[in-house]
């Protein structure tokens, strides 16, 4: 055999097995980068989506009858940055029974823009939440009408003496996330079911 054929040939195994190597590892890259994109495909569609409110409770319980409070929750539409660029925000009430053993009810929820004026009024309340219960009402943020002044007024009530309700907004978009937390204003008036109404008397 001439001197360089053998060379030559143990380089042409290694360029073959270098070859095999490589070709090894890209298959190797290409199967974890498919599993990882199938994995977060699965992550994506595992995530929840928003459901509007239910009671928690199967129905009112009898004589839920107490003096209510409203609750001001400030809220914002959007933000201002920059020059006055206006940043878009989602909203999302969120109003949380704090109470272990008690049940609350929400009587209404009212959504109010800057000026004052009512945007909505939330039709999924009244509505029951269980000890330690959480609703959640969502303004998209494609939905700008309450702009930077937007605010809720939520009325709630209750059976029995209770601890007061953690009522919050939480606004998030474009990068930004922040919260407000709702302050009592007023007691709100007295409701009454027709369970709990005194007898009539002639």
């Amino acid at each position: 055999m001439p001197p360089g054929t053998a060379g030559s040939t143990r380089a042409s195994r290694r360029e073959l097995a270098v070859s095999a190597l490589a070709a090894g590892v890209a298959a190797v890259v290409i199967l974890v980068l498919g599993f990882l994109a199938g994995r977060w495909q699965a992550l994506e569609d595992e995530q929840p989506a928003f459901q509007p409110p239910a009671s928690t409770l199967p129905r009112l319980p009898e004589h839920l009858v107490t003096q209510g409070r409203s609750v001001y929750v400030a809220a914002y539409s959007h933000i201002y940055r920059g020059a006055g660029e206006a940043v878009p925000l989602a909203v999302t009430l969120s109003v949380r029974n704090t109470d272990v053993a008690e049940p609350i009810r929400i009587d209404r929820v009212r959504y109010f823009d800057g000026d004052g004026q009512l945007v909505r009024e939330q039709p999924e309340a009244p509505l029951v939440l269980a000890p330690m219960a959480t609703a959640s009402f969502l303004v998209q943020a494609a939905d700008r009408r309450g702009g930077s002044g937007a605010n809720f007024l939520v009325d709630w009530s209750a059976q029995e003496a209770v601890s007061m309700p953690l009522i919050e907004a939480v606004m998030v978009g474009e990068g930004l996330s922040f919260k407000s937390r709702g302050e009592p204003v007023e007691a709100a008036p007295q409701t009454r079911s027709a369970a709990a109404e005194p007898p009539a008397t002639d």
